[in-house]
């Protein structure tokens, strides 16, 4: 059972890099669960409305072309219906106007199975940052 969770748990954030690729706000958020807690790049330190689909839409009609995101050493960890997995995730966007976005990030997610369906329940997302005084994000590291 655990090896068909890991699968259904790689598919699930799959179809999300999916979703982001091809600009579909209703798939990018409907893996969320209504009840998720997200702590994403972007402010505030919680998000207030992570599975609005309208907000992602925004954000997404604010692009030029397709959100890349490359997934990396991906590891999946399935106890019951409880799961987490971990990741270096390389984001790319280029923004109306021609700005590009490239970075890597660290992303941690929370899943939960209810009614034979998993979610992700929590979102964490982050870049270093520079302990040099500066405190600055450390957007220039590759794995």
């Amino acid at each position: 059972m655990a090896n068909e969770d890991e699968a259904a748990i790689r598919g699930l954030i799959d179809e999300r890099v999916s979703a982001l690729r091809e600009r579909d706000a209703a798939r990018a958020v409907a893996m969320l669960a209504p009840d998720l807690v997200a702590f994403e790049l972007a402010p505030p330190l919680v998000a207030d409305r992570p599975t609005d689909a309208a907000a992602t839409q925004a954000w997404f009609d604010g692009l030029a072309g397709p959100v890349e995101t490359e997934v990396r050493d991906l590891t999946v960890h399935v106890c019951g219906d409880v799961a987490f997995a971990h990741s270096l995730n390389r984001l790319r966007v280029v923004r109306k106007g021609g700005a590009v976005g490239a970075f890597w990030m660290r992303s941690t997610l929370g899943f939960r199975k209810r009614d034979g369906e998993w979610k992700i329940v929590h979102a964490h997302t982050s870049v270093p940052m520079r302990m040099d005084g500066t405190f600055t994000a450390a957007m220039d590291l590759e794995p």
